[in-house]
């Protein structure tokens, strides 16, 4: 299949489905009715990767240095990181049935198709399909899985919700976004969205129960449990939430993968600007192998803070100006050799690579397990982060934002400008780029250039 071919059809049938944006009923009897809506998206990538069978290869042919984790950093796989040619196309067909009961009772459900086509036989992609964090519900699936072509599908949203006075219920997969930052969120364990994601509207969810107990005015006592298939993977929190002169507040206390959390968020006003902040402390219990450590042990507890401000200029329509420092204790820091900054994705490990003999000595490398990241969402290589967001509307149609981050610990920085055009009330055209400066060991100079356009439109 040739990697654009999906993003012909998607437009079709955009054109198809030129109607106004906005759910439609579709059945309706007495307190109970059901509503219709969906959209399609195409998502066109250009950059440059990695070609998974090329690194293997690479490694293959140096196995003094890429077999054991003591010279792994020095694999001549990584000779070849990053200089592959890798256009890829998304399109998906999302679907969204809303149902409600009554004045207390909803229900939802979000069912995607997804079709990738292009170079999807990437080193990364490897990695990340390695680290991907497996559902309780587990409703998803591929029906085409190939090197230049993949179909799946799967449950985006599904859940039942009840609405009281006094009470508010959630089961099923959904999305919980806790914290106040705008960049970055490392109190949001559930559902936090990276930065410079392509797709920022787009989160994985959560498989969940997410009760709440309203008291008085804007304060509430919020308790999610997340189940995992390995129970020890469960995670579950409590979070109290309310309002202290004209100042937000949440504390939180839970257990995410065994790693006990704590931290509190606040929201306010600072003179004219709007002022938030961040603090969370982890103790992770889980044993880890970093390549570098003589032998496994647990990670440290670590510190993370959130400071932001922002403010809407008084120029034109308006500029919005965001700043927004990340301390990241928990940063997996830059590696060296020809690995570099990809050094902290991999781990030691006793256990021979397949098809190695059992009783071969070691300890071999391996790529990470989950464990590294210390049961935070917010994975970072440099400690000290600093992010600034403007957003200026040209037109009403027309929106332009760029994304700056500084990464002050390995004094690299990343420039990601986007422009949104919305011609039509069901169609949404983003084009936009992502540019990287600073040497290779650091958060942002190993990474290479990419373009992308992003079309959506609504039914």
């Amino acid at each position: 299949m040739r990697p654009f071919a999906s993003g012909r059809a998607a437009l079709l049938l955009a054109i198809l489905v030129a109607a106004p944006a906005g759910a439609r009923e579709i059945w309706n009897r007495g307190e109970a009715s059901l509503e219709l809506s969906g959209s399609i998206r195409e998502l066109v990538v250009l950059t440059s990767g990695t070609d998974a069978d090329r690194f293997l290869e690479e490694a293959a042919s140096d196995p003094q240095h890429c077999l054991l984790a003591a010279t792994f950093a020095e694999c001549r796989g990584f000779d070849v990181v990053g200089d592959w040619f890798t256009p890829t196309s998304l399109t998906r067909l999302r679907t969204r049935l809303e149902g409600s009961y009554g004045s207390h009772w909803s229900a939802v459900v979000v069912y995607d198709h997804e079709l990738r086509a292009g170079r999807l036989n990437t080193f990364g992609a490897d990695i990340g399909e390695d680290l991907r964090r497996s559902s309780f519900l587990g409703a998803e699936d591929e029906i085409i899985d190939g090197d230049h072509a993949n179909w799946s599908h799967l449950l985006y949203r599904g859940y039942l919700h009840f609405d009281s006075k006094r009470v508010e219920a959630t089961l099923g997969r959904q999305r919980i976004p806790w914290g106040v930052g705008r960049l970055w969120n490392p109190i949001d364990r559930f559902n936090a969205v990276p930065p410079l994601t392509l797709q920022p509207d787009q989160s994985a969810g959560v498989d969940a129960v997410d009760l709440r107990w309203l008291f008085d005015g804007f304060t509430f006592l919020e308790a999610v449990y997340a189940p995992e298939r390995d129970g020890d993977d469960s995670s579950y929190a409590l979070r109290l939430h309310g309002v202290l002169r004209d100042v937000d507040y949440s504390l939180v206390a839970g257990v995410f993968e065994e790693a006990r959390t704590f931290g509190f968020d606040l929201a306010g006003n600072l003179a004219e600007a709007a002022a938030r902040l961040e603090v969370v402390y982890t103790d992770p219990e889980r044993k880890v192998w970093p390549i570098d450590d003589p032998r496994p042990s647990e990670l440290d507890s670590f510190w993370q803070i959130v400071v932001s401000i922002d403010h809407l200029l008084d120029f034109g329509t308006g500029v919005y100006v965001l700043v927004e420092y990340l301390f990241n204790e928990n940063d997996l820091g830059f590696g060296h050799g020809r690995a570099g900054p990809l050094l902290p994705l991999f781990e030691a490990s006793m256990d021979p690579p397949p098809g190695l003999p059992a009783d071969l000595e070691g300890p071999f490398a391996s790529v990470t397990s989950e464990d590294r990241f210390g049961g935070s969402r917010v994975i970072t290589r440099a400690r000290h982060l600093t992010g600034v967001q403007l957003g200026y509307d040209v037109t009403p149609e027309l929106r332009g934002d760029l994304i700056s981050i500084v990464d002050w610990s390995g004094w690299s920085a990343t420039f990601y400008p986007a422009l949104r055009y919305t011609p039509l009330d069901w169609l949404e055209v983003t084009l936009g780029a992502q540019f990287f400066i600073g040497p290779r060991r650091s958060e942002y100079g190993d990474l290479d250039p990419l373009g992308f356009l992003l079309l959506e439109a609504f039914f």
